[in-house]
């Protein structure tokens, strides 16, 4: 145990994995994924470890050039903060934001864990009819002040205005002074979405 954590292991640990997973660990919070398989971590963040060393080769080559450490300190600093801390933290960014541009999304297979969060990280505006458990329907706008939980803990839904429901599944009314609706999906069986007019906004009619 004191061969493994002595300074040198514990340096080889910082430059070879801690990058790759303070990477895993950014996507993770920016977009549903799954729970990090710590069995396989160890392996998958020396892998972004290793795309981050290379995409900032032209920074590591001349850190390790003749005597460049010690002529420059201040620079070798910055490039060592760069290197290990903001292009990890820059690089799931970067990448969320290609998944979700309008340029990749028909093209790309972007992987979201469920259908559920990738429709809900859309952040779309939408009306939701909800299909109770004891077969009663109630109807609800999910806009820009409700939730939705994102996977391994998706289903549950916060709306932010509910609306009553004819017998025919239509929406009615408002209902008067509503704070939203908050629902866990052990209490409906679907939800059907249905698109906000444009004259519509707020979830009012």
């Amino acid at each position: 145990m004191s061969n493994f954590l002595n300074i040198d292991s514990v340096r080889l640990f910082i430059v070879l994995i801690f990058p790759g997973l303070i990477s895993m660990k950014i996507y993770r919070l920016l977009m549903p994924a799954r729970p990090v398989d710590w069995s396989n971590a160890l392996v998958e963040g020396l892998f972004y470890s290793i795309i981050n060393f290379a995409i900032f080769l032209p920074l590591v080559i001349p850190i390790h050039l003749n005597n460049f450490p010690s002529d420059h300190p201040i620079w070798y600093a910055i490039c060592g903060v760069a290197i290990l801390l903001v292009g990890p933290i820059l690089w799931p960014i970067i990448l969320t934001q290609i998944f979700r541009s309008k340029l990749f999304i028909g093209r790309l297979q972007i992987p979201y864990p469920t259908s559920w969060d990738y429709f809900f990280d859309k952040r779309e505006p939408v009306f939701i009819l909800i299909h109770l458990n004891d077969g009663k329907m109630i109807g609800g706008y999910f806009g820009t002040d409700s939730y939705a939980t994102s996977f391994p803990n998706h289903g549950d839904i916060y709306l932010q205005s509910v609306f009553k429901v004819n017998d025919d599944g239509t929406f009615d009314e408002p209902i008067e002074d509503t704070k939203g609706l908050l629902i866990r999906k052990e209490e409906y069986t679907c939800l059907e979405i249905f698109n906000v007019p444009q004259q519509q906004e707020g979830g009012k009619q």
